[in-house]
């Protein structure tokens, strides 16, 4: 199955905290179980795991993070899960690589949140990538199709970065894991280098609307990250979130001393709910035009998202 060719971006971070610890046994060590000829012994957080030294087939099952990593590794996917939120309005950073995907004759196995094994084994893959919360569920399942390689999310306090390091080091592609994460820190330099007067005089916040009209502000979320990395001010509503706070439609004058605002307002609809709130259309960022909007699903994500937030940020700075 061809794989798809993407971007490959990249987060210098410390790995001393991972909760997804990978590491390639030495078939030298007599302390580890041997590994199954042609593969090697991998240890994740669910157990030791034989991965084949060639991979020649992967299903992705969560469609997030794993998806992201996957393609920024230009591993070959043979499955994934069907987007069935995906908001067409917005292009996001995984649109036009699912597209490919699809267009090379890469089926969609399940709906996601639904995990079909029984899809899954049809496929027959040499490993499976997904969410550490979603398959801890049914890794016994699972691994009786492949071999489980389990990454992160926000929500699991695992960075991307520190999933691109785990998984490099269980493919051997550690030098590949390098690139990626030296790419996003050089766009981050780019970026602080070009914009920085604006970064420096323009006060932001990164938000999501929610389904009753308000807002929320998230410290972890890719955008936000991708903020704190380029060395953002942000307005007081980022001081309130611990590590997140929710404003009502009626107290999203909370975002008033913002400048500019990264918005995730995931389809029209969203839009037109929130331009339908005088507080909101009030606010300065909104009335000045100061709005880069994206959809939710930049919320959290592997390197192909942040860079594409990156992108985001950047323009965020080049409207001042």
């Amino acid at each position: 199955m061809k794989s798809i060719s993407t971007r490959r971006l990249m987060a210098l971070t410390s790995t001393a905290s991972v909760l997804l610890l990978v590491t390639a046994c030495s078939s030298s060590d007599a302390s580890e179980e041997q590994a199954t000829p042609g593969t090697h012994s991998v240890s994740t957080q669910f157990g030791t795991i034989d991965v084949p030294d060639e991979i020649e087939s992967v299903v992705v099952i969560d469609g997030r993070r794993d998806l992201d990593i996957a393609m920024a590794f230009d591993l070959p996917i043979v499955g994934m899960p069907v987007e069935t939120e995906a908001p067409p309005e917005i292009p996001g950073a995984l649109t036009a690589p699912t597209e490919a995907l699809l267009a090379d004759g890469v089926p969609e196995l399940y709906p996601r949140n639904v995990v079909d094994v029984e899809s899954i084994a049809r496929v027959d893959p040499d490993l499976i990538i997904g969410r550490d919360e979603v398959v801890e569920e049914i890794y016994d399942q699972l691994s009786t199709v492949a071999p489980v390689l389990p990454v992160g999310s926000t929500g699991s306090g695992v960075t991307w970065q520190q999933d691109v390091q785990a998984v490099g080091d269980a493919l051997n592609l550690q030098d590949d894991a390098q690139k990626i994460i030296a790419e996003y820190d050089a766009r981050v330099d780019e970026i602080k280098a070009t914009h920085a007067d604006a970064i420096a005089n323009t006060v932001v916040l990164p938000v999501s609307t929610s389904d009753e009209g308000g807002i929320s502000v998230g410290r972890e979320r890719v955008p936000s990250i991708a903020l704190v990395d380029i060395g953002a001010r942000f307005g007081s509503a980022w001081d309130a979130a611990t590590p997140e706070v929710e404003y009502g439609p009626e107290n999203i004058t909370a975002a008033d001393d913002a400048d500019a605002m990264i918005a995730a307002i995931t389809t029209d609809e969203d839009l037109r709910a929130m331009n339908a709130n005088a507080l909101w259309t009030s606010l300065p960022a909104v009335a000045n035009g100061r709005i880069v909007r994206t959809d939710k699903f930049t919320n959290d994500g592997g390197p192909l998202t942040a860079l594409w937030t990156l992108d985001l940020v950047e323009q965020l700075y080049a409207a001042e």
